[in-house]
């Protein structure tokens, strides 16, 4: 495999369903509120994202840290005997995995384009948008997706740092010039939470476990009539709350209300619901039609609220995301997901 610089964390066969011509790739960047055509190879991508120097790595780990390298390594390269584990791996291993994945993901993202028939009304109401095994199979892939991007990366990174820091803070004893929590300055390695995010792209049990709760949802396929096309994003997988408490979160994949949506094209999304709250609501591998804008838009916004800072659709028409960076100056920036009491 050549060396690759630039590694995807949203695969170029997904950004593909989105381009005009000559894979371009309209872009609304959030940090600078700025419109632009781009190459998919360019976008919703880092270079050298996925590689780690694992030689380096061990080399630099503290002692306490090295059991727990250790056993990241072996459960990476399924070898039990660490005396093999380095001729294994290598900078590319991840990026190696994906090359693989995103052959079979474009066969079946193109199946689920193609039971759509382009909108065509009989099949709309007449028809599964798509089998039970290529739910199953999707479900494994959207999976991936959303442990794979830079979102889910930055956001693993907030929870350790927070984590040391809330344990920094509480191992004080409880005196009169205890310090507060924001006075403990934690940094985190960059490349132990960059072992951390390939070990659970590469566990199983992780991706098998997210896509079987997103499998026992209800699906939907979304089929966009209007002339306002779907955005999609860097974090393309957006997760939507609908019960909120003081107390607690409703936000994950498994919460009780949660809608979570994935564009495919511009004109095709994927709905999953909540069974217990959207059985009444919809049935399972139906069709649905949007014909308002409104009806576009709100699913835009969730794109652009959900994006780690790119934006992407098939028109230059960002109208929409310029006004929310306008309104609320915080969705410029990314805001952290992670809190610890």
């Amino acid at each position: 495999m050549a060396d690759t610089k630039k590694e995807h964390y949203v695969p170029r066969c997904y950004l593909r369903n989105f381009t005009l011509e000559n894979e371009k790739i309209q872009v609304f960047d959030k940090y600078k509120v700025q419109v632009r055509p781009q190459n998919i190879m360019d976008v919703a991508m880092e270079n050298y994202f996925y590689d780690i120097k694992f030689n380096e790595l061990i080399k630099l780990a503290e002692e306490d840290e090295m059991d727990r390298i250790k056993a990241d390594l072996m459960e990476i390269a399924q070898e039990n005997d660490w005396g093999k584990i380095l001729d294994i791996l290598d900078e590319k291993y991840i990026e190696k995995h994906f090359s693989f994945l995103e052959g079979v993901y474009s066969k079946l993202s193109q199946r689920f384009i193609e039971n759509s028939y382009n909108g065509n009304e009989w099949v709309i109401k007449n028809c599964f948008a798509f089998s039970e095994m290529d739910k199953e199979l999707m479900s494994l892939f959207i999976a991936i997706q959303i442990i794979r991007t830079k979102t889910f990366r930055c956001t693993l990174a907030d929870t350790i740092q927070k984590l040391y820091q809330t344990m920094a803070y509480k191992m004080q004893t409880k005196s009169a010039d205890m310090l507060s929590k924001d006075d403990f300055e934690v940094e985190v390695n960059r490349d132990f939470v960059k072992l951390q995010h390939s070990s659970m792209i590469l566990d199983e049990e992780v991706a098998v476990g997210m896509a079987e709760v997103l499998n026992e949802h209800i699906w939907v396929m979304y089929v966009n009539k209007t002339n306002t096309p779907f955005y999609t994003s860097d974090t393309p997988v957006a997760n939507i709350p609908h019960k909120y408490d003081e107390y607690m979160g409703y936000g994950g994949l498994r919460s009780e209300g949660i809608e979570i949506v994935f564009p495919l094209t511009p004109n095709l999304m994927i709905g999953m619901y909540e069974r217990s709250t959207y059985s009444a609501i919809f049935s399972d591998r139906q069709f649905v039609v949007l014909t308002t804008k409104e009806q576009i838009e709100y699913y835009n916004r969730v794109q652009v609220i959900n994006s780690y800072r790119c934006v992407f659709s098939s028109n230059d028409s960002f109208d929409l995301a310029k006004r929310m960076c306008d309104e609320n100056p915080d969705l410029r920036h990314p805001q952290s997901r992670v809190q610890v009491s």
